[in-house]
């Protein structure tokens, strides 16, 4: 009798253990968006790929350590876009001294629930540097799309 309890129990915490591992790894789930950039000195053309429809969809961009966006910080505001459809923006900034960021957000409603998505572009002495979303993007075996990204250098 001990032996069969102990057997369920171990199968119990191996199927919990495998839950919470699932769980673990699909992550936070965020808006079905593809945000990807092209950092110059003082602007950026950014395009916004949208893999299924979207409600009151708000598009904000934000200057970070030191960087200022010059013009308007909410260049969408209650948009509707279809699956497939792909808005671009094109943010002037100035930049600040050494290493800044540009920080894009896209807010809305997607598929009946409310999703965002940011991403963040550096820019360094006012010349182009690493963008967040610059990376190697693969499928795995699963279908899921993987981002490689490269290793940090000193």
């Amino acid at each position: 009798m001990q032996v069969k309890i102990s057997t369920l129990a171990a199968a119990l915490a191996v199927g919990l253990i495998t839950s919470f591992t699932a769980a673990a790894v699909e992550g936070k789930p965020h808006a079905p968006v593809e945000i990807v950039g092209t950092v110059q000195a003082q602007q950026a053309t950014l395009k916004i790929a949208f893999e299924s429809a979207a409600q009151q969809v708000n598009v904000r961009v934000y200057g970070v350590d030191g960087l200022t966006v010059v013009g308007t910080k909410s260049p969408v505001i209650g948009g509707t876009f279809a699956a497939g459809q792909v808005m671009t923006l094109l943010v002037k900034y100035t930049p600040g001294a050494g290493t800044s960021n540009l920080a894009v957000q896209v807010d809305g409603e997607f598929d009946g629930k409310r999703r965002s998505k940011i991403s963040s572009f550096t820019v360094q002495n006012g010349r182009t540097a690493v963008s967040s979303t610059t990376s190697n993007t693969s499928v795995d075996a699963r279908g899921r799309r993987i981002t490689i990204l490269p290793a940090e250098t000193k």
